[in-house]
């Protein structure tokens, strides 16, 4: 059995990574989005710099104590913007993570549909959504949004749910589980 302290969701980003985290049996938990410029045309070293700097400022807001992290899983179909740069700093952090947290990567259209009920809602919906059902949190843009419903899965998946979800909603959890620790 997984002892779970904290949940945590993780909707990164090269421009605006949005991350919640809740405390199991507490009420409330908090929301934040970290901004980062760049451009694809920047030399190695500042890309390097860049990911580092925005991994680095996520680990300063996983909790102490055993977490899940509910982490967005690479959209592999996507082929815009700097794909090898997300993809490295998806790995870094997973990477960073993994060894002393629970990790579940969490596809998009998974995350759309739990919280919207259509796996391929658009981000605004799922800010809607997000909205309308958490009125006690800050979602302050789609970043914290995300962060917010992968949060929320981490939290049901921990046997600990913060939100009341209709089963087409919940549908969304069928191909997701905790992994083997």
């Amino acid at each position: 059995m997984i002892t779970i302290e904290h949940v945590v969701g993780i909707d990164l980003s090269l421009t605006s990574t949005g991350i919640a985290v809740k405390t199991l049996n507490l009420a409330g938990g908090y929301t934040i989005t970290i901004p980062s410029t760049g451009h694809r045309g920047d030399t190695w070293h500042t890309r390097h710099k860049r990911i580092n700097t925005i991994v680095g400022h996520i680990l300063t807001h996983i909790p102490v104590g055993p977490a899940l992290i509910a982490l967005e899983a690479p959209a592999y179909s996507s082929n815009t913007g700097s794909v090898w740069d997300r993809a490295g700093a998806w790995w870094r952090i997973y990477d960073l993570l993994a060894d002393e947290h629970t990790v579940v990567p969490v596809l998009p259209n998974l995350r759309a549909k739990y919280a919207t009920g259509k796996a391929n809602a658009s981000k605004d919906a799922v800010l809607a959504a997000a909205v309308r059902r958490y009125p006690d949190w800050d979602i302050t843009n789609n970043n914290t949004a995300d962060a917010l419903i992968l949060a929320a899965i981490g939290a049901r998946l921990a046997g600990e749910p913060f939100d009341d979800l209709p089963l087409t909603h919940l549908d969304a959890l069928k191909t997701l589980e905790l992994p083997h620790v």
